[in-house]
């Protein structure tokens, strides 16, 4: 469960990131590319046994 969460996490993070480069505003742009890019951070900080 704890797997599919992660695989799950890095598929929205790179969906949203692609979605920012059909943004029509600049701001809307690097507000999803940043999301996006957080969301992918966030799967592998999680991946990462502590």
């Amino acid at each position: 469960m704890y797997l599919l969460l992660i695989f799950l996490t890095f598929i929205v993070g790179i969906a949203i990131a692609t979605i920012s480069f059909k943004a029509k505003k600049e701001s809307l742009y690097y507000l999803l590319l940043s999301t996006g890019t957080m969301m992918f951070f966030l799967g592998i900080y999680m991946a990462v046994p502590k």
